[in-house]
């Protein structure tokens, strides 16, 4: 399992009243990359009645996304049971921990 920090442009599914649901165009590596995208022109054809602001492209539809990339089906369920290992282990006293070793 690996994580990689993305940025997401994103746009409003519903070009009329921006009331759709939130749609992943793609993911790049870069901010700027993500900026020069949102700001071209032709991303009007992405925006709500076709009003393209730059500045709030740049604001609205460029977002941090960190991307978890699974190797194998066990990565999520480990993922999830060390969590509850944690949440577990954060429960016990002092002297419960010395009991089991833990300490």
């Amino acid at each position: 399992m690996s994580t990689q920090e993305l940025y997401a442009i994103t746009y409003n599914s519903d070009g009329t009243e921006g009331r759709g649901r939130e749609v992943t165009l793609g993911y790049t590596r870069s901010r700027a990359v993500a900026d020069e995208i949102v700001s071209d022109p032709r991303f009007a054809k992405y925006c709500v009645m076709g009003v393209h602001n730059p500045e709030s492209c740049k604001k609205y539809n460029v977002q941090r996304a960190n991307v978890v990339i699974f190797e194998s089906a066990s990565d999520l369920w480990r993922k999830e049971d060390d969590a509850l290992r944690e949440s577990a282990l954060k429960k016990l006293t002092h002297q419960e921990r010395e009991a089991l070793g833990l300490v």
